[in-house]
């Protein structure tokens, strides 16, 4: 029988959790048997991982579903959109302290279980964006200046800024189709580790967004909310543009910054490579 039989259609994070508590009574028991266990458990991650990297439960009518009525819904609200499109462009990590794969693999994974499909929440984009917007203008402003300027695009303690992000939902699966793609890190020291004799590599296995992977998740923003304004125009001088262009000088520090912010990484790990995106598409709506 194929690993994936019967996936197709199985909520993937009841799957894994009770999958993942076998493991860990699995996990328990093999400790007795020493490396035979250990090596006997391992094996069970690894059939339990592809499982889930084949598994065909992504559902592209309920994403683009979900997608539509968060749209109607924040012009609704009088918010104007940009909808914008990344393609990973490596294993992606994000949110690995979130419940999903944390049991058994040690390293958790941001998941809808409604939708059944991994995804990157919008609080993470607003932060990475907000960096990428700081870094910017802080090479042609003051850090004070820098600072204000960015607590009235995003928020601060006083008020709500005017941006902000919805969760990116996949809209096309990446490498071989995947969703969810295995990767393995092997740490070689613990807490424990009190000189190089005793370095023991543990590899641990994780579940990751598959590389190739687009997502698609909506900017929306007021021009004009209490006393902040959005600057909308052309150049250094404008917070967005006011249509988004391929010419980077045509395009404002927030437009700007969102595009640093995914070549940079969104995510876990991005200094040593995961995480990175190339933007496929950034339009308004």
């Amino acid at each position: 029988m194929s690993v994936t039989d019967g996936l197709k259609s199985v909520n993937l994070w009841s799957y894994l959790t009770i999958k993942g508590l076998k493991t860990i009574k699995n996990k328990i028991s093999a400790e007795r048997r020493g490396e035979t266990g250990r090596a006997a458990v391992a094996m069970d991650e690894r059939k339990l991982l592809e499982s889930l990297a084949k598994s065909r439960s992504f559902s592209t009518k309920a994403v683009e579903e979900i997608h539509h009525e968060v749209a109607e819904a924040l012009k609704a609200c009088g918010h104007e959109l940009r909808s914008v499109k990344i393609r990973a462009e490596s294993n992606v990590i994000v949110g690995a302290s979130a419940p999903f794969g944390k049991i058994p693999f040690e390293v958790g994974l941001s998941f809808d279980p409604f939708l059944n499909v991994p995804y990157i929440p919008g609080s993470t984009i607003k932060g990475a964006v907000r960096s990428g917007v700081y870094e910017i203008l802080h090479k042609r402003q003051q850090r004070a200046e820098a600072d204000q300027t960015c607590g009235r695009l995003f928020g601060d303690q006083k008020s709500t800024g005017l941006i902000g992000f919805t969760d990116a939902y996949p809209v096309a699966a990446g490498v071989k189709g995947y969703l969810l793609y295995p990767d393995v890190m092997t740490p070689h020291y613990t807490d424990d580790t009190k000189n190089e004799l005793e370095v023991r590599p543990n590899p641990v296995a994780f579940l990751t967004i598959a590389p190739g992977t687009t997502l698609q998740f909506y900017m929306f923003y007021w021009r004009k909310r209490g006393e902040r304004m959005l600057r909308v125009g052309m150049g250094d001088d404008a917070d967005l543009a006011e249509n988004p262009a391929p010419e980077i000088s045509t395009l404002g520090a927030v437009d700007t910054g969102l595009l640093y912010a995914f070549y940079r990484g969104v995510g876990a790990k991005t200094a040593v490579g995961y995480s990175r995106f190339e933007v496929v598409e950034y339009m308004k709506v």
